[in-house]
């Protein structure tokens, strides 16, 4: 009986351990998804149709561990650009691409 419960008690031990491990890895994954669609607050300072560019002025860009400034981005989809002009506040996402920094999502604040 003493074996037995020994037994039991590794297992169950195991398992805790296993599942414990998981859900460590599951937790760690969570702010990965959340900051590769991170949004960031910020002012437009200048547009630039023509150029698919646009200087935001913007709070720190977690996904990117970016102070806040302001600087000019790249549009990714320069159509997002249209109806938007300087002073207006949006949010927007922002990635490194090949050492570029780009503006893959940008719309007003609301």
């Amino acid at each position: 009986m003493n074996n037995r419960l020994q037994f039991l008690a590794a297992a169950t031990l195991s398992l805790a351990a296993i599942s414990g491990a998981w859900a460590a890895g599951e937790a760690a994954k969570q702010p990965a998804a959340a900051s590769a669609t991170a949004m960031t607050a910020g002012e437009v300072r200048k547009i630039d149709t023509a150029g698919a560019k646009v200087t935001i002025k913007h709070e720190r860009i977690a996904n990117l561990d970016m102070d806040p400034m302001t600087m000019v981005f790249r549009a990714t989809k320069p159509e997002e650009l249209k109806g938007l002009k300087a002073g207006d506040k949006v949010r927007f996402h922002a990635e490194s691409d090949k050492g570029a920094l780009v503006v893959t999502h940008i719309e007003a604040a609301k």
